[in-house]
Order: C-alpha cells, then structure tokens, then sequence
C-alpha cells in the first residue's frame, strides 16, 4: 500500500490538514474543528467516561476536550478561528454537513489530496465550501475598508514586530476602538488574534524553507521554541514539529 503524506493549507484565521489518521489524546485547541474521513468512518468521544461514537463527519468547538480514534482512515481537518460565538458553533459528533448537495464539491476537491494535486487556491474554495454546507461561517465578507487595507499592509510587511492597535489605529487616522471594531468586521479577527496567526505564517515560512524549528521560532517573533510549541497546541492540538511530516501551502498576505 502506498504510503500517504500529510499535506497543511494555511491562511490566515484558517487552516486545512489532509492526512493518515492517527490515534490522539485527549486535547482541546482554541480553533473550530471540522473533521471528515475520506475513507471511512472514525471514532470520536469529547470526554474519557463517554463511549465512542462512529461517524463521518464531526465538528469540534473551541476549547472543547475531545479525542478521535481511526485505523488507516484518511481524515481531513479544517481548523477555523470563528468571528463570534453562535449558536451553530457548538460539538457535533455526527455533523450532517457530508449528506448536503455542496458537499459534492468538497469530495471532489479531497480526492486530488490524495494524488498531491490539489493547489491552494482550490483548497482555499475547498474550505469555503465546507464552511457553507456546515452553516458555521458567514462566507460573504465585505471587501477590505482602504484604512483596514493599510493596516494589514503595514502588518504583512512587519508581520514579526510588536505591532500595537494604538499605533495602527492612528496610522489610519481612526481611534482606537473605532479601528478595533473594524477590524474585526473586515478580517472576523481580532487584532491580536490575526498577529498571532502572522507569526505563525512566518514560522512555517521558514519550515518550509528548510529552517529548523527553534531558528523558526525565532524568526517568526516567538520567545523560544517552547512558546512556538505551546502556541501551536493551543491553536491545532498539535507541537510545531508536525511540520515536518507535511508537504506545505500557505497564503502569504490578504486579498
């Protein structure tokens, strides 16, 4: 049988891995997680005394415990930073998003993981896609205010400094909670939140590029490779040295 490869998309506030499952402990992340087995079905449970539920498709919200148990089933995960709490945004162990007419789609696309040929931008529609038939996410999205546009411009060109609302707010000539709250309506992050995500941009940047994981760290803003790790379980369930198990895409900057 040949051997499959885990393969990561990465944007902004979003994240796509396809890959062999893999046997997990019980972990919680600040990312919605959504899960489907491209094979076959997998078990998952949100607490040890829980017995084990078999499904297809799962939705795992922020913060919530929970563990997933599998064979050789290929999974794909899509890990979402959502705008705000709703009342969709909750754990579903057997989501039905897979039985929606959309979801054809989203098949068709996972189906080029499997050979390495699904691109980003094609991933990026993969996950809007999914996104709509799970009714998580509000897909239609303003185009950037030009002052935001300035914004994350001064970001993407210091994505590793210690940027500050303050300071962003009056570069754009807006007050401070005025910026804030535009920001988050034009991004569905929060300032603090899309810098963090940028740091972590960077630091698979230079995975990618062939750094080693503590040069990565340290490029991309962290303290040491520790807050790197502790920063990328938090937000996948997952340490940083995954990476190097995947064949990588990311976006670089906002459209």
């Amino acid at each position: 049988m040949k051997t499959q490869h885990a393969h990561l998309f990465l944007w902004r506030g979003r994240s796509l891995v396809i890959g062999p499952g893999i046997d997990s402990k019980f972990h919680a992340h600040f990312a919605t997680q959504l899960t489907w087995g491209l094979d076959a079905p997998f078990q998952a449970r949100l607490s040890p005394d829980q017995p084990w539920t078999t499904t297809r498709a799962a939705i795992f919200s922020s913060n919530q415990p929970h563990q997933i148990h599998c064979a050789s089933t290929l999974l794909a995960h899509l890990f979402i930073e959502l705008p705000q709490r709703s009342p969709a945004a909750h754990s579903v162990l057997q989501a039905d998003y897979g039985n929606t007419a959309g979801f054809a789609a989203v098949r068709d696309s996972l189906a080029l993981a499997r050979h390495g040929k699904l691109d980003l931008p094609r991933a990026e529609q993969l996950t809007q896609d999914w996104l709509a038939c799970s009714s998580l996410y509000q897909l239609a999205r303003p185009g950037f205010d030009q002052r935001i546009s300035q914004a994350l411009a001064a970001i993407a060109t210091h994505p590793r400094d210690s940027l500050n609302g303050a300071a962003l707010a009056a570069s754009v000539h807006l007050s401070a909670s005025r910026f804030t709250h535009l920001f988050r309506q034009q991004t569905g992050l929060s300032l603090s939140r899309y810098l963090l995500w940028s740091r972590l941009m960077a630091a698979v940047e230079a995975v990618a590029g062939g750094a080693n994981m503590t040069d990565a760290a340290h490029s991309a803003g962290f303290a040491d490779l520790a807050h790197m790790s502790r920063t990328f379980r938090n937000t996948f369930g997952v340490v940083p040295s995954e990476l190097q198990k995947m064949a990588i895409a990311f976006k670089q900057e906002e459209k």
